[in-house]
């Protein structure tokens, strides 16, 4: 029996299931910067909080968690997944084929010294599943992950959100700061 990528990407998409239903990806009160925590005081950011986020005009990433591996190394990666997001969403909006979507990993160095991604979840949708596929999934394996070392394997989770940015004839500034 042969199945058609459409079809299996379809299929990826509905068997990983949604974020929780009644929460945004990248809610608009939750954007928490690393040094807006007081570290004297030992205080970490609300465990719906995310640690650093990055925001693009086609969309955000944010970071969740990060495993041993350093704050400044967490922030580049998830600088770098929403660089090549909004590379890759320009390229496909062109194509009209950007739709809104979200999602969630886990990424883990691998054996390469690559990412490798588990725990995925995308928000319902072939359209949705392609999009992180291309702009986000595709991307993050073939860029390096810091290594391994004795304390353990590097990881990030990270959410994020895209669709077709805002219109050019609009204020440049009018987005800032709020959700896509």
């Amino acid at each position: 029996m042969r199945f058609s990528l459409a079809s299996v990407v379809a299929l990826a998409g509905a068997l990983v299931g949604c974020p929780t239903p009644g929460r945004d990806v990248v809610p608009e009160s939750r954007d928490v910067r690393g040094d807006a925590v007081d570290a004297g005081a030992g205080a970490h950011p609300p465990a719906d909080a995310y640690t650093y986020v990055a925001r693009r005009p086609h969309g955000a990433v944010g970071l969740v968690g990060a495993h041993f591996m350093s704050d400044a190394d967490a922030q580049r990666i998830v600088d770098r997944i929403a660089d090549d997001l909004e590379t890759c969403a320009r390229r496909v909006e062109q194509r009209g084929e950007l739709v809104e979507g979200a999602l969630q990993l886990v990424a883990v160095t691998g054996s390469r010294g690559t990412a490798e991604i588990s725990d995925v979840r995308f928000a319902p949708g072939g359209p949705v599943a392609a999009n992180a596929l291309e702009c986000i999934i595709a991307p993050l394996r073939a860029n390096s992950f810091p290594a391994a070392t004795k304390a353990g394997v590097p990881a990030v989770a990270i959410e994020a959100t895209w669709g077709i940015a805002p219109s050019a004839n609009l204020d440049a500034g009018a987005d800032a700061g709020r959700p896509l």
